[in-house]
C-alpha cells in the first residue's frame, strides 16, 4: 500500500500591517507600495475622520507622534483638522498623510480598513462602493474594534467585515456572529489554540495581529491563522517559504 502525506495546510495570506511599516514610515504611500513589493497579498489601514469629512489614513488620533520635526505643521487632532491643514503634514522620508481615496486608487492588493472611529463608517462605505468591480480594492474587507461601525458597513455595502478583539471570549464571538462578520482578528499575544477553535466552530476566518517574531508566527501557524498581519511582509514571505521546504 502507498502511504500519502496528509495534505499542507492552507498557506495563510499576508497582511503589510500599515504597510510594510518596519521598513518604511506607517500608513504612507511608500509603506503601502513598499509591501506590494515585498509580496503582501493584503494591506492593513487605519482610518480617521477630519474635521471636512475626508477619510484619512493615520493610526493615531493625533498627528503628533508621526509628524516630522520639520513639519509646517506637528500637532493637533485629526478630528479637527481639515484636509487642507493636514496636507502640510510632513512625515518621515518626507512622506505625506495620505486620503483612503488615494491608498484605494493605487493599490495592487486587497486592503484592511481598520475605521479607528465609529464615525468615519459611513464615509468609508461611500468610497467603497463607489469602487469599480475590477478594482483590488473591491475585494476589500473593513476591520473595527467598534461593532457600530462594522454594522453601518453590513448595513450600506457588501463588503465583508471582520471585528477586532483583544482577545477572543464568548461575547467577542456573539458580537461577531450578531455582525455577520466574516472572521475575527484577536491580539496574536492572546491567541490560544481554544480560542482558535472556538472562531473555527463560530465559522469565523481567523486574522490575528500583529506577528512580527518567530514565536508568534509560530502560535498563529498552529493555530491556522488565515491572514498574518505584520510589519514585514518580506520576512513572514522567507519564513513561510522556507517551512514549505
Amino acid at each position: 500500500m502507498t502511504k500519502h502525506s496528509a495534505p499542507s495546510p492552507q498557506r495563510p495570506a499576508i497582511v503589510g500591517h500599515r504597510g510594510a511599516s518596519a521598513l518604511a514610515p506607517e500608513n504612507t504611500l511608500a509603506a503601502f507600495r513598499r509591501a506590494f513589493e515585498d509580496g503582501a497579498q493584503l494591506v492593513e489601514c487605519d482610518v480617521h475622520l477630519s474635521a471636512d469629512g475626508h477619510v484619512v489614513v493615520m493610526h493615531d488620533e493625533t498627528i503628533d507622534r508621526t509628524a516630522d520635526a520639520a513639519s509646517p505643521l506637528a500637532t493637533g487632532a485629526i478630528g479637527e483638522l481639515t484636509r487642507a491643514e493636514l496636507d502640510t503634514v510632513l512625515l518621515a522620508g518626507g512622506e505625506r498623510v495620505p486620503s483612503l481615496e488615494e491608498l484605494l486608487a493605487i493599490t495592487t492588493v486587497p486592503v484592511f480598513i481598520e475605521v479607528k472611529v465609529a464615525a468615519a463608517a459611513k464615509a468609508v462605505a461611500e468610497q467603497l462602493r463607489a469602487l469599480p468591480a475590477a478594482s483590488p480594492a473591491a475585494a476589500s474587507t473593513v476591520i473595527s474594534f467598534h461593532a457600530e461601525a462594522l454594522a453601518e458597513i453590513r448595513r450600506t455595502t457588501d463588503t465583508p467585515v471582520s471585528y477586532l478583539v483583544e482577545q477572543i471570549d464568548q461575547q467577542a464571538i456573539a458580537t461577531a456572529r450578531e455582525l455577520g462578520a466574516a472572521g475575527i482578528g484577536p491580539a496574536i499575544r492572546k491567541l490560544s489554540l481554544r480560542a482558535a477553535g472556538t472562531a473555527r466552530e463560530a465559522g469565523l476566518q481567523l486574522n490575528p495581529w500583529t506577528v512580527n517574531t518567530a514565536e508568534q508566527l509560530a502560535v498563529a501557524l498552529a493555530c491556522g491563522a488565515d491572514t498574518l498581519t505584520t510589519d514585514d511582509p518580506a520576512w513572514i514571505q522567507h519564513e513561510l517559504d522556507v517551512r514549505e521546504t
